[in-house]
């Protein structure tokens, strides 16, 4: 399964957004249809969700490093070392 954020399935995330639209929003739907400007509208939807999500991948990997690379001597106790 290829994720829904790789730009290969934008197709999907706008049909998906435009389904969300219609059956949570339809009277917004409705008006931007209406407007001719539904696939404008589904366009920035899906940048700024992706702008979104790419921030949020962001911040996770960040933590991740922090969490997993912030090594510190602070901490470091010489009489816990094993003899050998």
């Amino acid at each position: 399964m290829i994720p829904l954020a790789e730009e290969s399935q934008k197709q999907k995330r706008l049909e998906m957004i435009q389904k969300a639209l219609k059956e949570k929003a339809p009277v917004t739907y409705s008006e931007v249809e209406a407007s001719g400007k539904l696939q404008e509208f589904l366009e920035e939807h899906d940048a700024e969700m992706m702008a979104y999500y790419n921030n949020a991948i962001k911040e996770v990997w960040e933590k991740t490093l922090e969490r997993f690379l912030g090594f510190s001597d602070l901490d470091f106790d010489e009489t816990t070392l094993p003899t050998g």
